[in-house]
């Protein structure tokens, strides 16, 4: 059988989150022979294992499972392994989507065969059950949710007694959607919107930064990009691998597309507290993988405020330091070295958990040193022109630390 399509979920201990994910898939404007869905159990201890013997769904469902944990770009890698559609759709376990969604992603990808196409920036959260392991701000935020909906207080008021999980929705109602009436917006989705997609589109046409949308909670690219550029780096712990495939497709000259319709929503789940810290490593380690003023530029978002610099105002400072390499035919290389270098301690001194300070020194350029003077003069050089702002703020900004 041919697939256009193959949807690949990592599953740990995400039951019956990934059982509703999975019903979710069943309504798909797209003939159900034409995808396939593969969920990667990656050693659950729960009843993911068992869904395939418990339930029929009208696509092909197909169910790996690891007796080992593997990792979630591992459990993905997994699935590229087995796939066999052309378009290779991740998802995590616990996203629910609409009947669009499959013919989205084939859409854009008919339109370039050299695209990464997301839609994660304006993904939703929705609540589907109620789980012991909430924090207080999420039980607060679905009593919220909750208390206007008579249907669902006989599951608030015994998960409230303390009789465990409890779910909200049945399979006829993810069908129907109504999901979307414990749905809200996730905090960062009016940042997306105002500084990355009002600005540049869905196509994040001019933007350079547009790998930052490569998130595998919703992300699609050719089979044959993985055959050619390689599979996603098996980091430990959360986060990073799939902004790093992103980020290796960006500079082999992929494109990139944002899907804004159907609207995708993440089940709410507790969380763990180890996740931050796991994130942080592996962004140290993505930033090791390149060190290139690209990626290194997204370290601007990291200082503390009121240093931190926007999107836009780190694709601002991008830009200029582009045009004014061209436009000076590298003069000015010692400069960008410097902030290149700057950023990279700054990187190295978050990773480590101290406050980035004294950049300029890390960077090779202390105080009263030669190379500070070069640099300080470049730095003035640029300032009197007035052209180049943002990078200019940049400098000021660390080299003020």
């Amino acid at each position: 059988m041919h697939f256009r399509a193959s949807i690949i979920l990592p599953s740990r201990d995400k039951h019956p989150l990934v059982l509703l994910t999975l019903f979710a898939l069943e309504r798909q404007s797209v003939p159900p022979d034409r995808y396939e869905v593969i969920v990667v159990d990656d050693a659950s201890s729960d009843l993911t294992s068992g869904i395939p013997a418990a339930w029929s769904f009208p696509y092909r469902l197909r169910l790996l499972r690891s007796e080992a944990v593997l990792g979630r770009p591992a459990a993905r890698n997994a699935g590229i392994s087995v796939a066999e559609g052309e378009v290779l759709i991740f998802l995590d376990a616990e996203v629910l989507v609409g009947p669009g969604f499959v013919e989205s992603h084939l859409r854009l990808h008919e339109q370039d065969g050299q695209l990464l196409a997301s839609g994660v920036l304006t993904m939703k959260s929705a609540y589907t059950y109620l789980h012991p392991g909430f924090s207080a701000a999420q039980v607060q935020q679905a009593y919220g949710l909750i208390h206007p909906r008579p249907r669902h207080h006989a599951a608030w008021e015994a998960f409230m007694a303390g009789g465990g999980p409890q779910l909200l929705f049945s399979r006829e109602d993810i069908h129907a959607e109504a999901y979307r009436e414990l749905a809200f917006a996730k905090p960062m989705e009016a940042v997306y919107e105002a500084e990355i997609l009002q600005r540049f589109g869905d196509r994040l046409a001019g933007f350079h930064l547009p790998w930052l949308i490569s998130h595998t909670g919703n992300l699609s690219v050719r089979r044959s990009a993985f055959e050619l550029h390689g599979r996603f780096e098996e980091y430990e712990g959360y986060g990073w691998d799939d902004l790093e495939l992103g980020y290796r497709l960006y500079r082999q000259g992929y494109r990139f597309a944002h899907i804004r319709e159907p609207a995708v929503y993440h089940q709410e789940h507790p969380v763990a507290p180890s996740v931050a810290g796991e994130a942080q490593e592996n962004f140290f380690r993505f930033q090791q993988k390149y060190r290139e003023l690209s990626l290194l530029v997204l370290l601007l978002l990291y200082l503390s405020a009121p240093m931190s610099f926007s999107f836009h105002q780190a694709h601002l400072v991008l830009d200029e330091a582009y045009r004014l390499d061209a436009e000076s035919a590298g003069l000015y290389l010692p400069m960008l070295g410097t902030l290149r270098s700057m950023l990279e301690a700054a990187g190295y001194l978050l990773r480590h958990g101290q406050t980035p300070s004294h950049l300029a020194a890390h960077a090779g350029c202390p105080p009263g040193s030669p190379a500070r003077a070069h640099f300080e003069a470049q730095r003035s050089a640029i300032a009197a022109s007035g052209r180049w702002p943002m990078l200019v703020e940049a400098l000021a900004r660390l080299t003020s630390l």
